[in-house]
């Protein structure tokens, strides 16, 4: 039994397609771990540290610096939680746009300040 070549270069373009979702799949099966440096900088298992763009936070030692801290553990534990990197910073890691239950975290954070 001979295939023809065109059925076997369909098969072998769906079988391409198909492998990156099934890697993607097991990405948002596994669980992201998260810990919190500042208000506004966190350590991701997958992206290491994460400052998040547009979010200013007070720095240690001045006021509301563990209010800041506590509103960022809180907000990290909902999920789902999007990261999407914009540039790499030396001393920050990476700059990314944090995305909380379909909602911009930086927006969020404007919004509940008072």
């Amino acid at each position: 039994m001979q295939i023809p070549l065109f059925a076997l270069i369909i098969l072998l373009v769906l079988l391409f397609l198909l492998i990156p979702a099934f890697r993607l799949r097991s990405r948002l099966i596994e669980k992201e771990t998260f810990v919190v440096i500042d208000g506004g900088t966190f350590w991701s298992s997958r992206w290491g540290k994460v400052k998040v763009d547009g979010l200013e936070s007070p720095r240690k030692g001045e006021p509301e610096y563990e209010q800041a801290k506590r509103f960022l553990s809180d907000i990290l534990k909902l999920r789902p939680i999007e990261i999407i990197p914009l540039r790499k910073n030396k001393k920050t890691g990476i700059v990314a746009k944090v995305i909380v239950r379909g909602e911009d975290l930086a927006e969020k954070k404007r919004i509940e300040s008072p």
